[in-house]
């Protein structure tokens, strides 16, 4: 039926010659409303009358061929009157149809984050669907139609727009997978279990909604997993800053009760004053500062501590030496042969202890490592139960004096 419209110019041409009453205004009329039914999508609507209007036309060539010129202006009119009715019959759906595309495609350049990625399409998009509405609601369809293919094309903008962004989103997935991961080397499931498992499930989500092309979805799942790592990171901080402060705090009571603190009183208050900045900044939530002033504290803290131990353990081990010494004036002098190592674990049998013992001067040590050399490896290292041949004193005297004052000099 189609093919006809090839043969109608032609049929046209060869009658004018022949009669000047020919009804070619009315099958132009008809063969244009053909075609305007046809834009309006007639064939999916109005299939019956648009059929019709077609085999109205035809029937003019062919009575046009047969020279019934009146009955052939007849069929033309008769075309051009069910093209008519094909065209209001289609408009009413092709519109609502239009209208329901375009809200479709805007709901897929919305679900896309056009409003953030492409506001200026998406905006143009919106506008020309609410008038597209608007019209269809006042029935004026054709220009409700017109509007509707412009939302699409603002839409299918806006879309694209926004598609050329995915590739950034999942980079930024990415980064946010790392510094989760980093939150958890800092003891992260220690002090924020709860936010890095919804940071995961956030970011999962995101990646998910991501390849579904749901933007909007994917970027709200995003936003939720950046303010748990934040979440995460300040309660790690926290978590980390009261630590260091009781840890600080317990170190003070340990120092300031021992009995050498007062000479150090000076050094002991300027621990005292980055505590109670480090107390003040913790309730400040003001973590990170926190943290390094109590970790000061315990700096400082630690080394008087070690100080004072190397100091009491110095004056321990003086006493005990005057002790032993005393002892070993009072006891008679006794002769030995041989010494077996004893085990004490208050004074440990050492070379310089033994000489005191055997000899009533420590400083005669060398004499006893001397005569056992096969059984010393490193003078400062004896076993309980070795067996040590004690030299003796008038013998190796001489010798000995003779070899300190050799390393003295």
């Amino acid at each position: 039926m189609r093919n006809i419209f090839l043969y109608i110019p032609l049929c046209i041409a060869l009658f004018i010659g022949c009669a000047s009453d020919l009804p070619i205004k009315d099958m132009s009329k008809a063969r244009y409303g053909i075609t305007e039914a046809e834009e309006v999508k007639a064939d999916k609507y109005a299939p019956d009358e648009l059929e019709k209007a077609k085999q109205y036309l035809y029937d003019t060539h062919s009575l046009l061929k047969e020279d019934k010129i009146k009955d052939a202006k007849e069929k033309s009119v008769e075309s051009q009157a069910e093209s008519q009715k094909a065209i209001e019959k289609s408009l009413p759906p092709y519109s609502a149809d239009m209208l329901a595309m375009a809200t479709e495609s805007v709901q897929q350049a919305e679900m896309l984050n056009a409003k953030e990625f492409a506001n200026i399409e998406y905006a143009q998009a919106e506008s020309a669907l609410n008038q597209a509405t608007q019209l269809n609601t006042d029935k004026n369809y054709r220009q409700s139609i017109q509007k509707s293919k412009e939302a699409i094309g603002f839409a299918n903008e806006a879309k694209a727009k926004s598609i050329a962004m995915i590739p950034q989103l999942k980079e930024q997935l990415v980064v946010m997978e790392n510094e989760k991961e980093s939150l958890r080397t800092q003891r992260g499931d220690e002090f924020a279990k709860g936010e890095l498992s919804l940071t995961e499930q956030k970011i999962n989500e995101a990646t998910t909604k991501l390849e579904e092309q749901n933007i909007v979805a994917a970027v709200a799942a995003m936003q939720v997993a950046k303010e748990s790592l934040a979440l995460a990171k300040a309660a790690i901080e926290k978590g980390k800053a009261l630590e260091s402060l009781e840890a600080a705090k317990s170190l003070y009571t340990q120092v300031s009760e021992r009995e050498s603190s007062q000479e150090l009183a000076e050094t002991l208050t300027e621990a005292e004053k980055l505590i109670a900045e480090s107390q003040n900044l913790f309730s400040k939530e003001n973590y990170i500062d926190s943290y390094d002033a109590s970790q000061q504290a315990i700096t400082i803290l630690n080394s008087m501590l070690i100080a004072m131990e190397k100091k009491e353990q110095a004056l321990a081990m003086q006493q005990e030496a005057k002790e032993e010494e005393s002892i070993a004036k009072e006891e008679p002098k006794k002769e030995y042969k041989e010494y077996i190592v004893q085990y004490n674990p208050k004074a440990r049998d050492c070379l310089w202890r033994i000489a005191l013992k055997v000899y009533n001067n420590a400083r005669l040590w060398p004499l006893i490592y001397i005569a056992n050399k096969d059984q010393i490896k490193d003078p400062d290292l004896i076993f309980p139960g070795q067996r040590f041949i004690i030299p003796s004193l008038e013998k190796d005297k001489q010798e000995v004096s003779t070899r300190e004052k050799a390393q003295s000099n």
